[in-house]
């Protein structure tokens, strides 16, 4: 007994003696389902600051007591911990943390980070399944979910796509976000590709991408990498249609005749000829309703197909996706296709290469104007209900022309010509025929491939080097048939063809050094960019063609080349560019990152070209502290501080800087026009040598916590976003000489704002798990300096009217407008409406009033109303945008709701402006049946045929509306197959159908068709947005 007493101490002193020495342990770290090494992944000692980092094999090696525990995390894989017990050799394969997967940030030139560990503000969204359902692009489908950010579909036109504005706007141009693609700026991808997009959002973070940003903000897109193991096939189709979810209401051929006659009373005089039931008695009756002839509904169609694996030496992602749109408008549509290689070569330990192709085919028919705000739903809105969409004759038979097809009407029949019957229903072209008479065609294609090489020289640092190179070409060609019916006529036709060609390389090297030090992590980048890019293009157009039938439709058939000369552009420029950044952190609770870049541009002076932008953040992560790590309850508290500048120069036209010629016209001399030409060039534009960069610089302060493990989470931000040395026109007066206005450095304006954001989720024992998201931003925009300038008047018009502005202390692009008190009720309210000059001179502010006329406010005091009656009435900006996303999932059922909405903003009806006023002699708005002649209570004035007052012709707030509304975005139910329909046999596909609406349900008060209307918030009655169903399925095997 003694002995073996004895045996078992010594045993244990052994033991112990092991456990107590250190020991080396060395091991490979890999992801658990695809057995790839991870590379950077973090490998402590438990309780102490002795760790080390993963290398490019996954491989890691630690000294440690044998009796020692470890800890081995990763961004987006669930932490590991495990006992050496005198282990030499510990392999660890981590699993997906599906939780806290999100959290995993790309925040600029690869570098990744946890979200708690962020001192910017970035906002990540993982595309799923969920997004890619929806028939909208997957920028579209972000719409109001994310915070700060404002995603706009300006149109529904099939070739448009939405417009994104983060924080606001403050420039001219470089108010959209650069695109960065896999770490490379402007390339192309496809929505299937797409696995996230990360919103860099102040300018701490986007300052590493320098001048290519402008004021606007970086969005990254993570595209799908060639992963190793078996083929893995991916399928997906959809189907379906699309609506316009409200249409604009008209007279009818009776009303409109009616209102005509009222109007003319109103002003004692005789009626039109065209309603004159003894004259012209076929224009009492309705024949056409052009709103529904010109809408339709319209069908959607999206396949895609990907194939991804491969050795660990070389594996590939090869995908295919073809989309086809019918817009809702006649004869609209756009198609893209887009296919992607992306192949990884592994040639050893320390260097990978990999080569990305893309090729991009798009082609379509839309954007339909006859004027610069109108286009074929206006002139469908204009057009007399009276009218046929074919032309008849008298006996109710169609018209047929040379070739046996029916002829398109006009405002009145051919028959009805010389009644002196046209001239009632204004200018206006049949909306059917311009659509149906389409010949235009757009193939537009890109190219664009990248080749990496990435060399992992020693442990901690790597090399990567990429160039990327692409090609653009766009084509458009179109016939323009003579227009002969009645009303807008064209007796010339003519062939249009313009060509460019976009070609571009970026070559862009940076070096990346990540250690940890005991409890310091130190990450270092640095870099070198030269990009340029060259554009070239042509275009002419050649009138009166004899025939135009398709095969007589070739230039050399034209007879006239003079009436428009061919042009030809040619354009360069080139960029430079160093960049460095540091980031460190002390034990996981202070947070410090500082960048700087320097860019040269040839698009300015070489006094003036280069530019230094610097950038600083900073967090505390008050939960990695003693007093509160380990609280049941807060599992994250942490404060953010950040500061940058970011350069524009996208506004900047090359060449700027030097005196361009242009040929200005032919002059002769001795002879007449045909002898002895001389050609004239003048200046185009004053050159500005002293032009400098336009300057966005961002102080941004913000929180983020989370409660019961990450279950919830609650994050606000404050920023103010100051743009300086605004590149604007600069407006001469006509003896100038030169055509276009010279480029200057204009004046500041500051965007500020709060964000918040508020998400909870979490997963019952039952199969039942849900997520909830809430995102609500305040933005206030107001111009600080514009030189010497009072006002910019900005160019958007609605028959005359310019109703946009840019004053100091009121936002940028704002509405200024004569303010309206009413509507007059009486000839003695008119006549008490008066102004009493210094001289004690009475006369009426608006002599030319009627009861039912608006009563305009006469700002100034002067007794006359006109443009010096302006004042600021708001903005076309909202002053809140706000979103909620809600996903739910029960067994193999998933169900995601996502609304929308935007308040605080303007809309100015310029519909209104064109539908409301009789004089023209267009149809009218079903509104004015409530006018002041019908309903003395309606706040719509008197309609009479020459508007003396001004009601419709005056820039007054009476064409302002609230441009508020909430709407169901999107929901999408999806159903997963059990595997147990397919065996449960190894390799056996996953297949989800699902059902989507898009646009579902709007809540608004504005009249218009959309209060998406884009356009700086001036509604010319252009392309509606519509509504959306559609049926899909995804299979993967």
């Amino acid at each position: 007994m003694r002995l073996l007493v004895t045996y078992f101490l010594l045993t244990f002193c052994c033991v112990s003696v092991l456990f107590a020495q250190q020991i080396s342990v060395r091991g490979v770290v890999f992801d658990a389902k695809t057995s790839e090494p991870i590379i950077g992944a973090t490998v402590v000692q438990t309780g102490t600051a002795n760790g080390a980092l993963t290398n490019i094999d996954g491989e890691y090696q630690l000294e440690v007591p044998a009796d020692a525990e470890l800890q081995i995390s990763y961004l987006g894989y669930k932490p590991f911990t495990t006992k050496v017990n005198g282990r030499s050799q510990i392999n660890v394969s981590l699993e997906d943390d599906l939780v806290n997967l999100e959290e995993v940030v790309v925040i600029g030139y690869g570098q990744e980070s946890r979200k708690s560990n962020l001192s910017v503000a970035v906002s990540k969204k993982d595309i799923g399944d969920d997004v890619k359902s929806r028939s909208t692009s997957v920028i579209g489908a972000l719409q109001g979910q994310i915070a700060g950010v404002t995603i706009a579909n300006n149109s529904g036109d099939p070739m448009s796509s939405p417009s994104v504005t983060i924080r606001g706007k403050g420039s001219r141009d470089g108010e959209a976000p650069l695109y960065v693609v896999d770490g490379v700026s402007g390339a192309p991808f496809n929505m299937e590709d797409v696995e996230s997009i990360t919103i860099l959002k102040d300018a701490a973070s986007a300052a590493i991408y320098g001048t290519n940003v402008g004021s606007g903000g970086v969005i990254l897109v993570t595209t799908k990498k060639a992963k190793e193991g078996k083929i893995t096939v991916s399928a997906r189709a959809s189907y379906g249609v699309q609506s316009a979810w409200r249409k604009p209401k008209v007279l009818t051929a009776e009303e409109y005749v009616k209102v005509r006659t009222d109007a003319a009373n109103v002003d004692g005089v005789s009626i039109p000829a065209g309603i004159d039931p003894d004259i012209y008695p076929y224009g009492q009756q309705t024949h056409t309703n052009w709103i529904d002839e010109i809408f339709r509904t319209g069908k959607i169609q999206r396949y895609a197909l990907s194939l991804n694996g491969g050795s660990e030496s070389l594996k590939s992602y090869l995908s295919a996706e073809y989309n086809k749109t019918e817009g809702t408008l006649l004869n609209t549509y756009a198609e893209n296709l887009g296919v992607k290689a992306n192949i990884d070569f592994k040639i050893n330990k320390w260097v990978s290469l990999s080569e990305r192709v893309n090729y991009v085919y798009t082609n379509g028919r839309g954007d339909i104007n006859t004027s610069s705000h109108t286009g074929v739903t206006a002139s469908a809105m204009f057009m007399p209900p009276s009218a046929t969409v074919y032309e008849m004759d008298q006996d109710g038979n169609y018209v047929l022309d040379d070739y046996g097809k029916r002829k398109f009407g006009g405002t009145v029949p051919l028959w009805a010509k010389d009644l002196g019957v046209a001239g009632t229903f204004g200018e206006v072209v049949n909306p059917v025929a311009t659509l149906m008479r389409l010949n235009q065609n757009r193939p537009n294609q890109q190219l664009f491939s990248t080749t990496s090489l990435v060399i992992d020289p020693i442990e901690h640092l790597k090399i990567r080097s990429e160039f990327s190179a692409g090609t653009k070409n766009n084509y458009y060609e179109n016939f323009s048939v003579r227009v002969l019916e009645i009303g807008k006529t064209n007796d010339e036709n003519s062939r249009n063809l313009m060509y460019s060609r976009t070609n571009n390389w970026l070559w862009e090297t940076v070096a990346t050094y990540d250690q940890m030090f005991g409890k310091h992590q130190v990450n270092v980048m640095g870099g070198y960019s030269m990009s340029y890019n060259s554009y070239r293009d042509a275009n002419v157009t050649v009138y009166n063609f004899p025939d135009e039938d398709e095969y007589s439709q070739n230039l050399v058939n034209g007879t006239d080349w003079t009436k428009t000369k061919p042009s030809e552009s040619r354009t360069q420029e080139s960029q430079v560019s160093v960049y460095a950044r540091g980031s460190y952190s002390y034990d996981d609770r202070y947070f410090l990152t500082a960048s700087i870049r320097r860019d040269a541009s040839s698009k300015l002076y070489y006094k003036n070209n280069s530019g230094i932008f610097p950038a600083v953040s900073g967090a505390w992560k008050i939960s990695s502290e003693k007093f509160l790590k380990d609280n049941p309850v807060i599992s994250l508290l942490k404060l953010r501080a950040s500061w940058g500048q970011i350069g524009n120069v996208a506004g900047v036209r090359n060449y700027s800087y030097m005196s361009n010629l242009s040929q200005t016209g032919d002059y002769t001399y001795l002879g007449n026009s045909h002898q002895n030409p001389i050609l004239g060039l003048g200046l185009t534009t004053f050159p500005n040598p002293d032009l400098k960069w336009e300057t966005s610089e961002q102080t941004d302060l913000g929180f983020d916590i989370e409660f019961l493990e990450g279950k919830l989470a609650f994050g606000a931000d404050y920023f103010i976003k100051n743009t300086k040395d605004l590149i604007e026109e600069v407006p001469l007066a006509s003896v100038g000489g030169v055509s276009v206005a010279p480029l200057g450095n204009v004046g500041k304006v500051q965007n500020s704002g709060v964000e918040f954001t508020l998400g909870y989720g979490d997963t019952s024992k039952g199969g039942f798990s849900y997520h909830v998201d809430a995102n609500f931003s305040f933005l206030r925009s107001e111009v600080k300096d514009l030189g010497d300038r009072d006002f910019f008047a900005h160019g958007l018009t609605i028959r005359a009217m310019q109703p946009l502005r840019s004053k100091v202390g009121q936002p940028w692009y704002s509405y200024y407008v004569v303010k309206t008190d009413g509507i007059f009720q009486s000839q003695a309210e008119i006549d008490a409406y008066t102004h009493t000059d210094q001289n004690g001179n009475i006369t009426k502010i608006q002599p030319n009033a009627k009861p039912g006329d608006q009563k305009f406010v006469d700002l100034n005091g002067d007794g006359i109303i006109n443009d010096n009656d302006r004042e600021y009435m708001g903005s076309y900006t909202p002053k809140f945008t706000y979103g909620l996303n809600a996903s739910f999932g029960y067994k193999n059922f998933d169900l995601n709701i996502a609304l929308q909405g935007v308040a605080g903003n303007k809309i100015f009806n310029g519909v209104k402006v064109m539908t409301y006023a009789a004089g023209q002699g267009w149809n009218m708005s079903a509104d004015v049946l409530d006018s002041w002649g019908y309903n003395h209570n309606s706040d719509i004035p008197l309609i009479s045929m020459s508007d003396t007052n001004g009601n419709y012709s005056t820039v007054s707030d009476f064409f302002l509306e609230n441009g508020s509304y909430l709407r169901v975005k999107n929901i999408t139910l999806g159903y997963t197959l059990p595997k147990s329909l397919f065996g449960n046999a190894p390799g056996a596909p996953n297949l989800r159908v699902y059902a989507s609406g898009e646009n579902l349900l709007t809540f608004t008060k504005y009249s218009g068709m959309d209060p998406e209307v884009g356009n700086y918030g001036v509604d010319g009655g252009t392309y509606p947005v519509s509504r959306v169903v559609s049926f899909g399925l995804n299979l993967t095997f």
